[in-house]
């Protein structure tokens, strides 16, 4: 029963009490009225002085992370609050923030709220939704909280050290002549100290001989340019694609099905491991997304080049509608002697496998990971994919469902034997 309700029930009470002249009928009428003005003005103190603080330790997380977020409820207000619910709007997955509270006059309630970060992309913190009202439910109150922010949930990333690459033809490892901030194999010579140099780059020798601080400096090793070919052609996934509910689950304990549950989320976790592992190494690493629009990320290195390649397959989403194979053409400008490229697909099309051998034969070092459909509930198998890539030694990795990629990735599925970098 809400007010409208008893309301008219008692308009219908009082032409009942003045067509039969009963006295006991005028005094539920004048009982329901009073009980009426005292809900409603009940319910319209209910929610003032009401104000909600939300206070998150960061607007970056990780698949598998503990999300951390701070609520505060206080009541500025005299007279107390029976109940107030606050309902979160969130958009992340599992994050309970949602509560009924009761306040005092100049009270306050707060609370923790860790939640696992199961899914990556960019997520809403808020608004909030606070209800309440009169004890006896007839004039609800709500209030919005419109203040949001965002998460930005990276994908999660294995330990890739066996992973294992070719090694460049190029003799003698000859250095690419251009000057470097970063350190590599390759040092080019010393140069006069500049204040901001790092100490870890000066030449002690040099600066013995000369009386003077001397520092290094270093050229792009020749084989440093790798790059990431991820393909999102939504014509080729296969699994959950739409993602699925949130599991019960301990913090911090995310099971595999979860967000490993198709065949985009293995790739870009794969694609996101082989950057941090080669970024690690001081390598050059560059991303190329044939989704809608194709995403290209210029070969760099360093803790900045991550971050932009970690921002970009958070969001990431296999809607693309241009094929591996002509994307390899169209990108095929960027690749050379110097490269190293990793095609990460699904697709059975052999179509692309051509498109690698025409890479190849430009003296581009090709590396490929296939992850197999069919075990994702796909209906082509892969074989004859990995039996062409086989066929001109070219180094396939095969990944199914259910595989730790770890170990997927630590083993050629075909082509010759590779040798670490």
């Amino acid at each position: 029963m809400n007010g409208l309700k008893l309301g008219i029930i008692s308009l219908v009470i009082l032409i009942l009490a003045q067509l039969n002249q009963w006295d006991v009928l005028d005094n539920v009428f004048f009982t329901f009225i009073g009980l009426l003005v005292v809900a409603y003005i009940w319910s319209l103190l209910s929610l003032r002085g009401i104000t909600v603080q939300r206070d998150a330790r960061s607007d970056r997380a990780q698949v598998g992370q503990t999300f951390q977020e701070r609520v505060r409820v206080r009541n500025d207000s005299r007279l107390g609050k029976l109940w107030v619910e606050l309902l979160d709007q969130s958009s992340l997955p599992g994050h309970l923030v949602s509560k009924v509270v009761h306040l005092g006059g100049h009270d306050s309630n707060r609370w923790r709220v860790d939640s696992v970060a199961a899914r990556r992309g960019q997520f809403r913190i808020g608004p909030m939704l606070l209800r309440s009202g009169d004890p006896f439910g007839l004039f609800p109150r709500y209030r919005i909280i419109p203040e949001t922010t965002e998460l930005l949930v990276y994908p999660a990333t294995v330990d890739l050290s066996a992973f294992a690459l070719p090694v460049g033809e190029l003799p003698g490892g000859s250095a690419i002549q251009r000057r470097t901030p970063f350190v590599t194999p390759n040092a080019a010579g010393v140069r006069d100290y500049f204040p901001g140099d790092a100490f870890n780059r000066i030449a002690w020798s040099a600066t013995a001989r000369t009386g003077q601080l001397m520092v290094k400096e270093f050229e792009l090793d020749p084989t440093a340019d790798l790059w990431i070919i991820l393909d999102l052609d939504a014509s080729v996934q296969a699994g959950a694609l739409g993602g699925s509910s949130m599991p019960a689950m301990q913090t911090a304990d995310v099971p595999l099905s979860f967000w490993l549950d198709s065949t985009e989320e293995y790739g870009v976790t794969i694609a996101a491991s082989l950057a941090r592992h080669f970024l690690n190494q001081n390598r050059n690493v560059g991303l190329i997304v044939n989704e809608s629009p194709t995403t290209v990320i210029p070969a760099d290195r360093g803790g900045r080049q991550m971050l932009k390649i970690f921002e970009q397959l958070a969001v990431a989403r296999a809607n693309g509608d241009m094929p591996l194979a002509e994307l390899l053409v169209a990108e095929g400008g960027l690749f050379t002697r110097n490269s190293t490229v990793i095609a990460i697909t699904s697709s059975t099309d052999e179509s692309w496998v051509q498109a690698v051998i025409d890479i190849v034969t430009r003296s581009v070092q090709s590396v490929a990971v296939v992850i197999e459909p069919n075990t994702f509930g796909g209906q082509e198998s892969s074989l004859m994919v990995v039996s062409d890539l086989a066929s001109v030694n070219v180094p396939t990795y095969l990944v199914k469902y259910g595989d730790d990629i770890s170990q997927a990735l630590s083993t050629h599925a075909a082509g010759v034997t590779a040798r670490r970098w």
